[in-house]
């Protein structure tokens, strides 16, 4: 095995950490090897069902504007951006509930509650099927005034008006739909999601076709076939969250206080949709001044090449938001970054060809959506070419407004959001389309992605206590404590042998004797119990074992965490169901009987489809520990 990378969690490497505590002079960890694998891949498998889930979801969208530029030509393109806010503004009602509730649940098993996992599951439901029915009232008494705001001229109104109505009927479908996406992510139920929303964009495409071509009910048919499909999603969405002993349950709310933390924490993605329903009501309107029909149409146009820049900027947030929220509740700084930097890496990778064949094919790209009108053709185009230019820096931009709100800023996160989906495209767009026209609307797309970057950069300046980076994390225990990740395969003598290589480790941090007879023993039988009940037959798995040592003047603790991706098992309750059954028939639970009584807090949890072990060993109660 290759020599273990000494990582103190702030990017330091062993002469940083001398120079900290001045106690890491003769640390023998030959053998171990870092946990990064584990983790790349974890997030991988991740990462890829949410793109995929959220291709389901998008091509939807994107459908919707290619056939109804194929069968409808500019007219359908001019009415699809008119009528786009309404659909976003249910997104942003389906990502206050889903994305905050699921956000409020991985917050809370992050905690080992799980009553408080599914009181936010409870109220993402209602609140999902709530909000929509109370907006279509709303809508439909105002939908004359909200379709003229949109830039809705005279010849779209019919179109537009009888295209609106099944979203205002039929929106509740796709309010909910944002539930099981964001939910199922969450216990690790991948191939149910990404079957569920592939299956959705399919579904999507033979409603829409069927409802025009067959049904004969014109431009409204497209929307007719998206309510449905999202409809149909949601429900077997939902049916698969309420399965299986990891699955949610409806329960009586204990307390309403909790939503206002689910809607706190589901505002920034809420505020996205929300802003960008602001932002096309303006857009258009801006657009129609300049551009006429036409504009509108080109404009269609690049919002269903944004939509296919978001499957994987949304994809990747979305993937990388849920392991920051638990993460940072463990104090797993070193992971967190880990995840950042892999999401930035795969980010700018899948957004590169997507720049480059705009760039290289803007043309041909625009006549797949039924343009051909020159004047159309070439709005279109030039549009798509300069929208090129924004995909590589909208990678971090947009990965940045969803981690602050996934690592505790929520404020930060909602100005970052308001920063990229507002402020510089809206004013830019209006300034710059006086004096250059729609070429200026276009450049707009661009400053709206490098503008707020500029202002992460300066936010450090302005979190002062112990948060360091653009990631802003406290890295305090950290520096103040010790560290060490490492890798332990799911063998039994290689499990000895490593736990054997931690007694350099605990001897240079000067943990007392009894303390690292304990941790050493204790640790050796958990992960033995945990090889045979997860891996009884993959001697190729591995476990991923995390030691924090804290010192500080209120108190001194060790912190374990162990994790796994083998079969689900919770080793603290075969320990309580093994004592009670007979307290002499201890067999490989012993190690765990030790650790509880020197345990300050133990943990277990089951996120993304993965077992962990948390627990918090107190030095006192590990001095009077008895075996």
């Amino acid at each position: 095995m290759t020599n273990m990378i000494y990582d103190m969690g702030d990017g330091t490497d062993m002469s940083m950490e001398k120079r900290l505590t001045g106690k890491a002079e003769g640390l023998e960890l030959e053998g171990l090897s870092d946990n990064e694998a584990f983790l790349q891949r974890l997030f991988y498998r991740h990462v890829g069902s949410a793109v995929l889930s959220m291709f389901g979801a998008m091509a939807s969208l994107m459908a919707n504007s290619l056939l109804a530029g194929i069968f409808f030509g500019t007219e359908g393109l001019a009415v699809m951006s008119v009528v786009a806010p309404l659909y976003l503004l249910f997104s942003a009602l389906g990502s206050l509930a889903g994305a905050g509730g699921s956000t409020a649940a991985a917050h809370a098993l992050g905690r080992d509650d799980r009553d408080g996992a599914n009181e936010a599951f409870t109220f993402s439901l209602l609140l999902g099927i709530g909000f929509p029915l109370a907006g279509a009232v709303l809508l439909y008494l105002g939908l004359d005034g909200i379709l003229e705001a949109c830039g809705c001229a005279a010849e779209l109104h019919d179109d537009a008006y009888r295209y609106s109505l099944p979203y205002l009927m039929g929106g509740f479908g796709v309010t909910l739909f944002y539930l099981p996406y964001n939910f199922l992510r969450l216990l690790g139920k991948l191939r149910a999601l990404v079957g569920l929303f592939l299956g959705m964009a399919v579904l999507n495409i033979l409603l829409d076709i069927g409802c025009v071509k067959v049904l004969g009910m014109g431009l409204s048919g497209i929307a007719v076939g998206t309510v449905a499909a999202a409809i149909v999603t949601a429900g077997l969405g939902i049916w698969l969250l309420l399965r299986g002993e990891t699955g949610f349950s409806l329960i009586r709310p204990r307390s309403v206080v909790a939503v206002r933390s689910l809607l706190q924490l589901g505002m920034p993605p809420a505020l996205n949709n929300l802003l960008n329903f602001l932002r096309l009501l303006l857009m258009n309107r801006i657009i129609v001044a300049v551009a006429g029909s036409s504009g509108l149409a080109a404009f269609s146009v690049l919002m269903a090449l944004e939509n296919l820049s978001l499957v994987v900027l949304s994809g990747l947030a979305q993937a990388t938001a849920g392991f920051v929220s638990v993460f940072t509740k463990e104090m797993d700084t070193v992971s967190v970054r880990r995840i950042e930097k892999y999401a930035m890496a795969l980010g700018l990778l899948l957004m590169a060809p997507l720049a480059i064949l705009l760039l290289v094919f803007p043309g041909e790209v625009c006549r797949l959506f039924g343009l051909r009108d020159t004047v159309d053709l070439s709005l279109a185009t030039r549009g798509a070419y300069v929208f090129a230019f924004s995909l590589l820096p909208s990678v971090p931009c947009f990965l940045l407004s969803f981690y602050y709100q996934a690592a505790g800023f929520p404020m930060l996160s909602n100005f970052m959001i308001f920063c990229r989906s507002f402020l510089f495209i809206i004013l830019p767009a209006w300034l710059l389309s006086s004096a250059y026209g729609l070429e200026g609307v276009w450049w707009s797309f661009l400053l709206a992605s490098v503008c707020p970057l500029l202002l992460a950069a300066a936010v450090p300046y302005f979190y002062r206590r112990g948060y360091d980076g653009i990631l802003l994390q406290d890295l305090r225990a950290e520096r103040e404590g010790r560290y060490i990740s490492f890798v332990v395969p799911a063998d039994a003598a290689a499990i000895v042998a490593e736990v054997d290589r931690l007694e350099g480790f605990c001897a240079g941090n000067g943990l007392p004797r009894q303390e690292v007879m304990l941790l050493r023993l204790s640790l050796e039988e958990m992960l033995l119990s945990i090889k045979e009940h997860c891996f009884p037959s993959d001697a190729s798995a591995s476990m991923d074992v995390r030691i924090l040592i804290l010192r500080t003047q209120a108190a001194a603790m060790t912190i374990l965490r162990i994790r796994n991706g083998g079969k689900l098992f919770n080793p603290i309750d075969y320990y309580e169901r093994l004592r009670a059954d007979d307290p002499l028939a201890l067999e490989d639970a012993l190690g765990i009987a030790m650790i509880l009584r020197a345990a300050g807090a133990v943990h277990y949890k089951s996120t993304f489809g993965i077992n962990n072990l948390t627990v918090i060993i107190d030095q006192k109660r590990a001095n009077n520990a008895k075996e």
